[in-house]
């Protein structure tokens, strides 16, 4: 997995810290650090109540669960936040949060953990999955013209310049406008960004296509397409 650094989030005055993961196993491992004064203590916390949701707009979310138990206490929950390939930990002394900055429309996974001042760490909740309401009717502007980067027998590489949207570009689509009903050819994800790139294979040598591009943003809108590109592969 792919990490990307998200817009910042924030908690209601209880964040201890947010963290960017490389990967889920990462996320649900046992933190290292033990306090010298809690390694008698090796019994962890019972596992959080599952995670409901107490408010959420287009771009907050407000959470809760039933506290966690300890032979000793727990000191704090790790609330885990995932979306498509990118992970977050935000930390909070009590049973709630407030996690701000996120996406309208787009898909959210929460998971709590308890730990306890000896950093014994209890199971994590069930996954709470969680789509965003819209927010978003915007769609991205149209990409720029497509330029052929590589022409082969049977491959174009195409390269453009990139589309703006006031939330965020998800995926651009190469569309063959020369071949009926314009199909799309390749696609180019943002999550994490991936560059202004496609590769369209499975070409005849010799034989002239045309291609364009569109955008599309979280919420689902789809831009204009660019200006089209004409361009003869190789060979045949």
């Amino acid at each position: 997995m792919r990490t990307a650094r998200w817009p910042s989030t924030r908690t209601g005055g209880a964040l201890r810290r947010a963290v960017v993961v490389p990967a889920l196993a990462v996320l649900l491992a046992v933190g290292a650090g033990v306090p010298a004064h809690a390694t008698a203590d090796t019994v962890a916390p019972t596992v959080p109540g599952p995670v409901t949701i107490v408010d959420i707009t287009t771009t907050k979310i407000v959470l809760t669960w039933a506290p966690a138990a300890d032979n000793v206490g727990v000191t704090r929950y790790d609330v885990i936040q995932f979306t498509t390939d990118v992970g977050f930990v935000h930390n909070t002394a009590t049973n709630s949060i407030t996690i701000t900055g996120l996406r309208p429309s787009s898909t959210q996974r929460f998971s709590v953990r308890a730990r306890d001042a000896a950093n014994n760490v209890s199971p994590p909740t069930p996954w709470l999955p969680v789509t965003m309401p819209p927010g978003d009717n915007q769609p991205p502007t149209a990409p720029g013209t497509p330029v052929p980067y590589t022409v082969a027998d049977t491959l174009v590489i195409l390269t453009w310049p990139r589309s703006t949207d006031n939330i965020y570009v998800a995926l651009y689509e190469v569309l063959m406008v020369s071949a009926p009903g314009s199909p799309v050819v390749a696609t180019a994800p943002q999550h994490p960004p991936t560059g202004t790139t496609a590769r369209v294979t499975g070409l005849t040598p010799g034989k002239t296509y045309t291609f364009a591009v569109r955008a599309r943003d979280d919420a689902g809108n789809i831009s204009a397409l660019s200006a089209p590109v004409t361009v003869t592969t190789t060979g045949g």
